[in-house]
């Protein structure tokens, strides 16, 4: 986890990875479902933007792994989309672990 990112800063860039992958998929069903997750990593950023969440939480650490993870997952994909499967599954986690980081941050 790089100390110089935040997490928001970290899913701009995962958006923006996963954007390039979209556009490299060939297969309309990956593209559709690679979508999808695109979509719930954008409605992510606009809900911790709503929500002050204190970066030394546990939920805030698991989050940014995560998404480092995922980010590096969708570099490889774009290298060798065979693992494109493999990464819709990895950002479907780290979507689980950012709902959670909100669940923990909500009032």
């Amino acid at each position: 986890m790089s100390e110089t990112t935040t997490l928001d800063e970290d899913l701009q860039q995962l958006a923006r990875s996963l954007e390039a992958l979209i556009d490299k998929e060939p297969d309309t069903h990956k593209k559709d479902q690679l979508r999808k997750q695109l979509d719930k990593i954008y409605e992510a950023i606009q809900n911790r933007v709503k929500l002050n969440v204190k970066q030394a939480t546990a939920e805030y650490r698991q989050a940014r792994e995560g998404v480092e993870q995922a980010s590096g997952e969708v570099s490889a994909a774009i290298q060798d989309l065979a693992k494109v499967a493999e990464t819709i599954n990895t950002i479907a986690k780290v979507v689980e672990t950012l709902g959670k980081l909100a669940a923990a941050a909500a009032p």
